[in-house]
């Protein structure tokens, strides 16, 4: 029996499904210059594969994730989009990276903080939200009811889609070397009190 696959830590252990991603895209990049492990494995998996695994755009991409047993990489907002018109497509797994959209302007625009605003305040009522529900559903595919809806075995993987991308993986290790960082000076410290101490004592 075949393990389940609903994450990218389960893609990896595999080679039997193909998963790639647009080539030269922000995924691609993303997988590129990740220094994790398990991102690094798949991107030593998918550079070894590059004629096959990295595709010209995102409709390659789903016409292959359709046809063959092979997964597509790509952000979230348009995985998302794509679902909801094609119920058979799905996304497994969760974010592996955070990124933000803005709207650009030159500097110094009058009209910068007139649109900063006004997108705040268009979010702080829940419009924007509202909007995505009304453009971004398309059809209304239904929903899985449990997680263990969304695990695919290796047989069925015919239409899978696969969105990565969890940018907590950096703040550990930043939170990581900070706890060493104290640690270690309070250490130090430690050490200094106990001989400030004793001179203290012997001049009393």
């Amino acid at each position: 029996m075949e393990s389940p696959i609903d994450s990218a830590d389960d893609l990896a252990k595999q080679t039997r499904i193909e998963y790639g991603a647009v080539r030269d895209g922000s995924t691609m990049t993303f997988f590129k210059k990740s220094k994790i492990s398990t991102y690094e494995k798949m991107w030593a998996f998918m550079s070894s594969r590059q004629l096959t695994a990295l595709v010209k755009n995102n409709d390659i991409g789903i016409q292959r994730v359709l046809t063959t047993d092979y997964a597509l990489l790509m952000e979230s907002t348009s995985i998302e989009y794509v679902t909801q018109r094609n119920c058979n497509l799905t996304q497994i797994g969760g974010l592996i990276d955070s990124k933000g959209y803005g709207v650009g302007t030159p500097i110094a625009s009058p009209y910068r903080d007139k649109i900063t605003i006004a997108i705040l305040q268009l979010q702080e009522e829940g419009k924007l939200h509202m909007m995505k529900e009304k453009w971004w559903r398309g059809n209304g595919c239904p929903e899985e009811d449990s997680k263990e809806a969304s695990a695919l075995g290796v047989e069925n993987i015919g239409g899978i889609f696969i969105v990565l991308a969890a940018g907590l993986v950096l703040s550990v290790f930043v939170a990581i070397g900070e706890f060493f960082y104290k640690s270690r000076k309070n250490s130090d410290i430690e050490q200094v009190r106990p001989a400030e101490f004793s001179l203290g004592d012997i001049f009393t």
